[in-house]
């Protein structure tokens, strides 16, 4: 008899009680469980076998036997559908219980990790938020980019040290000028859905790309690409780009068919990395491998991340740059940025993260502060009183004290600026995110006790860019961040470059200086010295009080031994391509 059958008997057992010895005999068992005593007796010795409850039979007419239940139903129905998940028979673990979300969410948290089904390997994650539409020409935040890179693939890829490295292209070169870059595809490259992947399809997206609003700044040196052979592709520039190969190895030049830039609906997409996407709802995620990707095939065959509203479950599994991730036997997997004042002990890997969180001081604001008070407010609005806030207040999340943009360039130290009367009122603008948002109110409460009232207002990420875009971004503070992607010295590049909201918030006086610096950089600098030569052009916007760095958060990988030499990724995510299992 199946597991199911089984739990619809011993339901109808409840009512004896759960841990109580209750006196009574096989025909009363019997007649609860509305069957025969013959047929009792073998769904009693099931049940003992499976230890859901004890059965001590007394010989002789009018004895009374010992019936002990073992567990609660909830328990009960808890295992089984534990089984299911484990099996990825979803639909079945939620009928089990009753179609109970919250309690088949903490399921999916005990049981995530790695697990083999038929053969092959599953990952199975949660995640506190449904993704966007996964497409590399949409803005989007940290984790999409991180799931970005799983499913498609650029022409080159750019280490960490800036040295370009192959994907679907294999050789490329640029002339003695910097002027045009050649690539030579591999061949016999495809999308996931079958169609080939040539020059000419590499070509017209990028046509397609250079058209777009969040592409020309990057692009605006771009004269012409073309195929003169169906692997070759050329891109001829109007100005020397020592690198472009660094630029179009970042997430939004990934490889997709062009009809998807020109199609804004529907999840379902289309890629050319080691997953594709078999289903994208606002539950779940599914990803499966891609056996014709260009590279080593991945050694994990399916990934399923299901958003689950983690406000009242225990376990975080994957916050990134989130507060409040807790480790717990339970939890077979999660990554997290450590909340702790130090590194765990118990934590497996860790880093801190190429990026920074920051106030800008928006010179386009409906009220503007002039250079004493931004001189002030740099000095006063520091990360350690903004940290010691948050401890205080049981908001801190993993994070360390920031004195510039990137946690390798060297730190800024300023002395204390005399105290300046301050407006009575000023704005707070955020993108939601419960770090900038605890940090806002950190500001808010400096700012407060020098007198001033203060509001916060809080966009989407998407909205807090387009406002900044179109000059409508009229709050005083900005508190924002920049986050490296893999690429990191064209991301670095990039995140100054091409930033609609430091650059609008620095005036437009500023912004010019900033951009005829950035483009003599690219002009006169290899890809590997970006970073390097990036490092005095961001101080310079600190030294005159533009923004004021708070944080770089901490990332932090914790697992139970269930996943084998797991990397962390720049965005807090595991390397789920290379996860494995020897069993």
């Amino acid at each position: 008899m199946s597991d199911l059958n089984l739990l619809r008997y011993y339901s109808r057992l409840v009512p004896f009680g759960i841990g109580v010895e209750h006196k009574t005999t096989l025909p009363e068992v019997a007649n609860s469980l509305c069957t025969t005593p013959r047929h009792a007796r073998n769904l009693l010795n099931q049940m003992l076998e499976l230890a859901w409850l004890s059965w001590l039979p007394k010989a002789g007419r009018n004895q009374r036997s010992t019936l002990l239940l073992n567990l609660e139903l909830s328990e009960l129905k808890a295992q089984l559908a534990a089984k299911r998940i484990l099996q990825g028979k979803y639909e079945k673990a939620l009928a089990i219980l009753d179609d109970d979300e919250m309690a088949f969410g903490r399921l999916l948290q005990t049981t995530s990790g790695a697990s083999m089904r038929e053969g092959r390997l599953h990952i199975q994650l949660t995640y506190k938020r449904p993704f966007e539409r996964l497409v590399p020409h949409h803005l989007q935040r940290s984790s999409e980019r991180y799931l970005l890179r799983q499913i498609y693939c650029c022409l080159v890829a750019s280490a960490a040290d800036g040295v370009l490295e192959p994907q679907l292209a294999h050789h490329w070169h640029c002339d003695s000028n910097a002027l045009e870059w050649t690539f030579y595809l591999r061949p016999g490259l495809t999308f996931h859905n079958g169609s080939t992947i040539d020059a000419e399809s590499v070509v017209s997206l990028f046509k397609k790309l250079a058209t777009l609003d969040d592409y020309q700044s990057e692009l605006n040196h771009l004269v012409d690409v073309h195929s003169p052979l169906p692997n070759k592709i050329v891109f001829t520039l109007s100005k020397p780009d020592q690198g472009f190969g660094g630029l179009i190895s970042g997430v939004k030049y990934s490889i997709q068919p062009i009809g998807q830039v020109n199609d804004s609906t529907g999840k379902q997409v289309i890629g050319c990395g080691p997953f594709q996407v078999t289903e994208h709802s606002d539950s779940k995620l599914c990803l499966q491998a891609f056996d014709r990707y260009y590279a080593c095939r991945a050694l994990t065959d399916q990934v399923t991340i299901w958003h689950l509203d983690e406000s009242e479950l225990e376990n975080k599994q994957i916050q990134t740059n989130q507060p409040g991730a807790q480790a717990s036997a339970d939890c077979h997997y999660f990554v997290s940025h450590a909340v702790s004042k130090h590194i765990d002990r118990n934590v497996q890997k860790s880093r801190t993260e190429d990026g920074c969180m920051f106030v800008l001081f928006n010179q386009c604001a409906d009220i503007i502060l002039d250079e004493n008070q931004r001189r002030f407010l740099s000095t006063y609005l520091t990360p350690q009183k903004v940290y010691a806030f948050l401890e205080s207040n049981n908001l801190l999340f993993g994070c360390e004290n920031a004195n510039n943009l990137l946690p390798m360039w060297h730190n800024i130290t300023r002395p204390q600026m005399p105290v300046v009367s301050l407006p009575q009122q000023l704005s707070i603008a955020i993108y939601d995110y419960s770090s900038l948002s605890n940090c806002a109110l950190a500001v808010k409460h400096l700012l407060e006790q020098c007198g001033v009232e203060v509001s916060i207002q809080s966009y989407s990420y998407r909205k807090l860019t387009s406002r900044a875009s179109l000059g409508q971004l009229q709050e005083s503070l900005i508190i924002t961040n920049i986050n490296l992607d893999d690429n990191r010295h064209a991301s670095a590049f990039n995140s100054l470059y091409h930033n609609p909201i430091i650059q609008r918030c620095i005036g437009e006086h500023s912004k010019a200086w900033l951009l005829e610096r950035l483009n003599q950089l690219r002009s006169d600098t290899e890809l590997t010295q970006y970073l390097n030569a990036l490092e005095p052009i961001a101080s310079a916007l600190i030294n005159q009080f533009w923004l004021s760095p708070l944080f770089h958060h901490r990332q932090t990988l914790r697992f139970q031994g269930v996943l084998k030499d797991v990397g962390l990724t720049n965005w807090g995510w595991p390397d789920i391509k290379n996860v494995w299992s020897a069993d």
